[in-house]
């Protein structure tokens, strides 16, 4: 797409026309790429507001008489916590979604989904754009609750993945996707409200539909955070037990050597009269009580389940 793609909204669908035809008739719709804003001084013109978006962070909404702006930033679903920029300006007889650095034919392949739907509206388009952007979330918050239930399951097994490595992904991940729903719904209210008049009031219905998707969709996030957060007290509270664990070894060792050591100490001493060390049976009576000691501790700790 090098100029753009240009539509006119007709009752079957969107009729692709030329750039001259966009300009001319109404219900247009134009698909462009950012720089034709500073190569074009029609669209650069037309668009104000819109030069510089491509800095902006998160989603929002700004409407002003004559118009309305929008600005999405689009999770990708992959593992890396990146997403995709474009904007949409809206007026009372067009509509221009411009693509920025990183996004190109990403709005045209969403447009692509429902490009011959009957009964045409720039509401109608909105919509099925808006639904387009969301239609398969749904199955990928699946997928991240299916990897959640994989490192709860490794909490578990000792020598598994990087646990904390891998959560801090997915969590990363949820609340990219919680604070995009969040944003969506503010959008969509806005444009329900439509308090500039840009849009029909009898068709600002299709937004309320949108906005209950992308609550739902906010809910499901947010549960999905509250699961997060136990896999991870989980993963705590089992670190701990294994580490209670480790130590309740390393006091049983310390414990059954403290007495050798005490015997190992007394007969080390360099005293002249000690008569254990001129005694025949002195360095027998010494292991053996050292092996007496030894025996009667470990039956004691077994006794009492310490190991």
């Amino acid at each position: 797409m090098q100029d753009g793609v240009f539509y006119q909204i007709v009752s079957y669908g969107l009729k692709t026309v030329c750039e001259d035809e966009f300009w001319e008739q109404k219900d247009t719709i134009a698909v462009i790429d950012a720089h034709k804003l500073e190569n074009s001084q029609s669209f650069g013109q037309f668009c104000c507001g819109c030069s510089g978006g491509e800095y902006i962070r998160g989603c929002r909404v700004i409407q002003d008489k004559s118009h309305t702006l929008i600005e999405w930033h689009v999770p990708e679903k992959t593992k890396k916590n990146v997403s995709w920029h474009f904007a949409v300006f809206i007026t009372a007889e067009k509509i221009v979604c411009i693509q920025y650095t990183g996004s190109a034919g990403k709005v045209q392949e969403l447009i692509n989904t429902f490009l011959h739907k009957e009964a045409y509206t720039k509401e109608r388009f909105l919509y099925e754009l808006f639904g387009a952007m969301t239609a398969d979330d749904l199955q990928y918050m699946e997928k991240l609750e299916r990897t959640l239930s994989v490192l709860e399951e490794e909490v578990f097994r000792a020598g598994g993945m990087d646990f904390n490595s891998s959560m801090l992904q997915v969590k990363k991940k949820i609340f990219q996707f919680y604070r995009y729903y969040s944003q969506f719904i503010e959008i969509a209210a806005a444009l329900e409200e439509n308090e500039n008049a840009v849009l029909d009031a009898q068709h600002t219905a299709y937004f309320a539909r949108i906005k209950e998707k992308a609550q739902r969709l906010a809910a499901e996030t947010q549960v999905l955070r509250e699961y997060a957060v136990q896999v991870q007290e989980v993963y705590q509270s089992e670190l701990g037990i294994r580490q209670n664990h480790i130590m309740k070894i390393l006091t049983t060792v310390t414990t059954v050597c403290l007495p050798l050591s005490l015997i190992a100490g007394w007969y080390g001493m360099n005293f002249s009269y000690m008569p254990e060390l001129s005694w025949r049976y002195g360095y027998p009576m010494a292991a053996g009580i050292s092996a007496l000691v030894l025996v009667l501790l470990l039956w004691l700790f077994r006794r009492k389940g310490f190991w």
